[in-house]
């Protein structure tokens, strides 16, 4: 029994995918029309060590969400952020390590074209996570706070939110990044245009799908404490199994679970 975390990833021609559990690292690539049986506890786990039978809110027990600087507003709203101020939300010095450091704006093509931020030590990652299948840099900023607000200029053109279902029914249809990057830049505050990256490279993504659902069910711990399926491709951070149905790894991180897999005797190659 442990918990679920998110799957790593690494970018090559097709995304890498390995999930860690019970001291176990699972190439989620090789095991495309294997059956995967996910059994749940019935009991959670915070990022504190706190066991209970269910999260308070986002995947925190109660006293974190209320106090932790994790669960704080600005992790949501980087427009929010005020720790390059010396202003404490919660723990100035978790801030202060936190938001003053280097952030990308980019732009994604997942679902549709996207506005988001990252900090830069995450950069590719975060578009494996969202199942983006183009990226670009749109800008390169020196704290988190002037991320989120040249997000906030961006986003009233440009959706900010990736529309997973849409994400995980087909590849979308590839879009001109750099002709996007060069029109929303009219829209960002002066003093912050100094920031818009000079660099055009758009990243290519691929991802170890073999059939996409048709109309996409969303599985739930929460709802059914087991979960078994061929499994049919991976994509973002979910799990796509056969007769249309989904899994949010990283929605059910804490999670304390039993994994197991079954490989079926016939091979298929991945497309």
């Amino acid at each position: 029994m442990d918990s679920l975390k998110k799957m790593t990833t690494e970018l090559k021609d097709v995304v890498s995918y390995s999930l860690n559990i019970n001291n176990k690292s699972h190439i989620m690539n090789d095991l495309i029309d294997s059956v995967i049986n996910i059994n749940w506890s019935g009991k959670v786990i915070c990022s504190c060590g706190k066991t209970m039978d269910s999260f308070y809110r986002s995947n925190f027990c109660y006293p974190c969400f209320w106090n932790s600087p994790l669960a704080s507003q600005s992790i949501f709203k980087p427009e929010l952020c005020t720790a390059h101020l010396d202003i404490e939300e919660r723990d100035l010095a978790w801030e202060k390590d936190f938001q003053i450091a280097p952030h990308y704006v980019y732009l994604a093509n997942s679902s549709g074209i996207k506005v988001g931020i990252t900090r830069g030590t995450q950069g590719v990652i975060r578009w494996m996570d969202q199942g983006a299948s183009q990226a670009i840099i749109f800008a390169q900023v020196p704290n988190r706070r002037f991320s989120g607000d040249i997000e906030v200029a961006l986003k009233s053109h440009v959706a900010d939110k990736t529309n997973w279902r849409k994400m995980l029914s087909a590849a979308p249809e590839k879009v001109d990044l750099v002709a996007m990057k060069n029109h929303l830049t009219q829209f960002v505050p002066q003093p912050l245009k100094k920031y818009i990256t000079i660099d055009n490279t758009v990243t290519e993504i691929k991802y170890p799908v073999k059939e996409y659902p048709v109309k996409v069910k969303s599985l739930k711990l929460e709802k059914e404490n087991e979960i078994s399926g061929v499994l049919k491709g991976v994509k973002g951070q979910y799990l796509i199994f056969d007769n249309n149905r989904v899994f949010n790894v990283r929605a059910h991180e804490g999670f304390l679970v039993n994994f197991s897999t079954q490989k079926n005797k016939k091979q298929t190659e991945l497309f």
